[in-house]
Formats: structure tokens, C-alpha cells, sequence
């Protein structure tokens, strides 16, 4: 099987996953310490997982000795804008981005840089994937 077809596979898989709950059901506001930093939207930029792009939201996260810190708790997402997170780690994973099935490599000294459209509106997990460690979620309204 071609990296596509495995793509289109994992990608089926995963929406079946949040469409059975995953990270999309609206759950009670939290207290958090939102670190969305606002920047200026680049023209053309798209909802694809490349660090270059420029985006309107930058959420920041950090997962070093078992503990979360950043933006934390549910941060409120604007729909329609370009949302980049940034993601540290002391361990190697993937950060994957529920609902809109977006994931990127994360290990120490190298973060995951991941950059989409926030075009679906809902509440959605962020997460260390193969640890199964929450790291946030993004409410997009």
C-alpha cells in the first residue's frame, strides 16, 4: 500500500474516531492560561501542517517531565482563522490534532510546527497521540 492510500486509510479511521466523540462533544469551560499570541494572516496561507506558513493564532504548548504548561485548558479559536501550534516535548511523539486530523513529529529539539484553517467549528483534543497525554483543546467558534 502507497504512503497516499495509508494516508486515506489512517484518515478514514480517525474521522470515524471523532465523529464516535473524540474530541469534538462541547464540554464545560475550564480556567486556562491561554498563550494565543495574534499575529497577521499571510496571503494564500492554507490548512496544511507546514511550519512556514504564517497563521492569525499561535498556541504554544510544552510537555517536559510529565507536565503540561502553555495554553492549557479549552482556548478559544476564531473560525475561519490560520491557527498554528507549537509544541515542545521532552519525549519523542506525535501531536495530533483531533477532527481536522492533522499531526505532526515531535522529539526533543525539535518541536512540532502545525498550521491549519480552523474551518470546522467544535471543541477539539490536542494530544501527545502515542502517550494518549491530553495537551489542550481548541474551541473553534
Amino acid at each position: 500500500m502507497d504512503i497516499s492510500s495509508r494516508r486515506l486509510v489512517v484518515g478514514a479511521a480517525l474521522v470515524a474516531v471523532s465523529a464516535a466523540g473524540c474530541g469534538t462533544e462541547p464540554a464545560a469551560p475550564s480556567a486556562s492560561s491561554s498563550t494565543t499570541v495574534p499575529t497577521s494572516p499571510a496571503p494564500g496561507a492554507s490548512g496544511t501542517s507546514t511550519p512556514s506558513a504564517a497563521a492569525d493564532e499561535v498556541v504554544r504548548l510544552a510537555h517536559a517531565g510529565g507536565q503540561v504548561t502553555g495554553a492549557t485548558g479549552r482556548v478559544p479559536v476564531r473560525l475561519g482563522s490560520t491557527v498554528r501550534l507549537e509544541v515542545t516535548s521532552d519525549t519523542a511523539d506525535e501531536v495530533h490534532l483531533h477532527g481536522y486530523d492533522n499531526s505532526a513529529p515531535v522529539a526533543p529539539g525539535a518541536p512540532a510546527m502545525l498550521t491549519f484553517t480552523a474551518d470546522i467549528p467544535g471543541v477539539f483534543e490536542v494530544e501527545l497521540e502515542e502517550a494518549g497525554v491530553p495537551l489542550t483543546q481548541l474551541e473553534v467558534s
